[in-house]
């Protein structure tokens, strides 16, 4: 039997990809990349609300996002954000508690999805990243995959009450291998950061 986060990732292919293809002229690059089975993080940047879901659609596996608590409190999202598996983040939201559900994703070889912005940028930069997606990287030994999402912003950016169906690009990177380290020092974890953020960066560049 297919669990529960398996069938709402099938529903919501199911139910948004054909119509989010066509809206958008969706296109993707490098989905071979994602690794078929076992954990990865997939780090990507921020420029809209529609990054999770075409991602998600995208990756042809269910991903667990981080979102931030604000989010997830939101009684207009949090029923659909529960339902997709989503892990709140920050604020008021139980440091302890998050961190069990994300080491649950990990263990159980799932794909754990981070925006390592931190939030979504206001003006279609890409923002520094922050270290959180390398510290979990470091301290599971679980590859990054880097992924670049163009067109959000100018489809749907932050403040926007409707979309503009724009053509958007999802491309995924080569998987950054990740040794495991117990205390990984500060050095090790913004080289880490630096070497993601140019990887997406890289695929902003890449072309069609």
């Amino acid at each position: 039997m297919p669990d529960r986060l398996d069938v709402a990732f099938l529903s919501l292919r199911a139910v948004f990809g054909p119509a989010f293809t066509l809206a958008f002229r969706l296109k993707t690059h490098g989905r071979e990349h994602v690794p078929q089975g076992g954990a990865a993080i997939l780090a990507a940047n921020h420029a809209s609300f529609l990054d999770p879901i075409l991602i998600g659609i995208c990756a042809r596996r269910p991903v667990r996002f981080l979102v931030a608590n604000d989010f997830y409190r939101d009684p207009r999202l949090h029923t659909v954000l529960r339902w997709l598996g989503a892990i709140p983040v920050g604020g008021d939201a139980g440091l302890i508690r998050s961190f069990r559900h994300i080491g649950e994703v990990i263990r159980r070889g799932g794909l754990l999805g981070i925006f390592p912005e931190g939030g979504i940028t206001r003006d279609g930069a890409m923002r520094p990243f922050r270290a959180g997606a390398s510290v979990l990287a470091l301290r599971t030994g679980v590859p990054l995959v880097p992924i670049h999402v163009g067109g959000t912003f100018e489809a749907l950016p932050r403040d926007a009450k409707w979309p503009r169906f724009v053509p958007v690009t999802v491309r995924f990177g080569s998987p950054i291998p990740v040794a495991a380290r117990r205390n990984p020092s500060s050095e090790e974890i913004g080289a880490l950061s630096e070497s993601l953020r140019s990887a997406v960066a890289a695929l902003a560049g890449a072309g069609a």
